[in-house]
């Protein structure tokens, strides 16, 4: 009997084995479009997106070593009325089904920015497979261009700029990069300029085989402040922003001393410090900044006190120069005014209903640099003089 029992128990599990599906529809890597990248243009009443997708079985390929035939990357180009209408295009030839999940950075056109672009990125921000995540990036370049700019060593273009920003920022902090979330947060949070990078083409530094081989760079940024385009600053323009973003880890200035270049300076982690004052109705601002440094070039008789001090006037001045530089496109490139939206909203909200400008040359009316040298070298420099 007990035989019997045991013998119906183990018919009826093989019965219901044969009822499980198991993973009947999954796709392999090879069968799915995986887009990684968006680019957006704007041109005649049209939306132009760029779309690029990579090869994953080659990616799983060169991330296990280096090969000796450059990646394949495939470039689409749709327009349409609406960015919408312009994305289901893709669609129409993509051969295999298409996955928006992997989408790890977006390039928006110069004249797609000066669009009313909260509205307009309401496709991206409704899509549920497309993540907040990805690096934004502004640009005057052509985005097909962008998009199939090499790596080196024949690697993936994801480990290019476009894809991976923050290493080669955390090494040189110049203009910080930034995701989609937090350009929306910052685009519509009142009184505050979201400084997009501008991406764009180096033909000129490195060369493969004696052959030109461009690479991407970062130059400048694009200010934008509650959803609407105030204009383009390149780096130099924008030298001051790097030594306010909280993100900024190294970056270097060259000190002179009458004219001539005496030292090379790595400035690190500043602590920064905001303050304001209402002087007669009118909004007051101080910043305060305390940086670590280390000396990496002397080519003269100096000590360290003259570079502390030198090195604390040449930022000074930088973060002048980029505040006056704002001004010229009416941009609050630091963010003063949110500072006074935050502490004295009542005094904000009066100042907006006039019409007056929140900004003028007097109104970042102190800053102050204090510089400490933590290292010099092997070979030491005097204190003082």
């Amino acid at each position: 009997m007990r035989v019997y029992l045991r013998l119906i128990k183990i018919t009826s599990a093989l019965m219901l084995l044969n009822l499980l599906c198991g993973c009947w529809d999954i796709k392999e890597v090879q069968d799915v479009n995986y887009i990684t990248a968006l680019g957006i243009d704007y041109e005649d009443g049209n939306f132009i997106v760029y779309t690029q997708m990579l090869d994953f079985s080659y990616v799983a390929k060169a991330e296990t070593g280096k090969s000796d035939k450059p990646a394949q990357v495939w470039t689409g180009k749709t327009s349409g009325k609406t960015l919408n209408l312009a994305i289901s295009q893709i669609f129409n030839s993509a051969q295999e089904r298409t996955v928006w999940s992997h989408i790890s950075c977006v390039i928006m056109s110069e004249n797609y920015l000066k669009t009313d672009i909260l509205k307009n990125n309401d496709t991206i921000n409704r899509y549920q497979e497309v993540r907040w995540t990805p690096w934004v990036f502004g640009t005057k370049e052509s985005i097909e261009r962008l998009l199939t700019t090499t790596a080196f060593f024949n690697l993936s273009p994801l480990k290019t700029l476009l894809h991976e920003p923050s290493q080669e920022y955390k090494q040189k902090s110049q203009i910080a990069p930034i995701r989609f979330f937090n350009f929306i947060s910052q685009l519509t949070e009142p009184a505050t300029t979201a400084i997009l990078p501008n991406l764009a083409i180096d033909s000129s530094t490195w060369k493969l085989n004696e052959k030109k081989d461009p690479k991407l760079i970062i130059d400048g940024g694009y200010a934008m402040s509650e959803g609407k385009y105030n204009g383009l600053l390149n780096d130099k323009e924008l030298s001051g922003l790097r030594w306010l973003q909280k993100e900024m880890r190294r970056s270097p200035i060259a000190v002179k001393k009458d004219g001539v270049y005496t030292a090379f300076v790595y400035l690190e982690n500043p602590k920064i410090r905001r303050s304001l004052k209402i002087v007669h109705g009118v909004p007051r601002y101080q910043v305060h900044i305390e940086f670590r440094a280390n000396v990496t070039e002397a080519l003269a008789e100096i000590t360290e006190t003259e570079i502390e001090k030198m090195a604390a006037e040449v930022i000074k001045q930088e973060i002048l120069d980029t505040y006056n530089n704002g001004l010229k496109i009416k941009s609050d490139v630091y963010s003063l005014k949110h500072l006074l939206f935050k502490q004295k909203t009542g005094i904000w909200k009066k100042l907006q209903q006039s019409g007056d400008d929140l900004l003028d040359e007097n109104s970042l009316d102190l800053v102050t640099v204090k510089v400490n040298l933590e290292y010099v070298g092997m070979t030491k420099l005097p204190k003082k003089s």
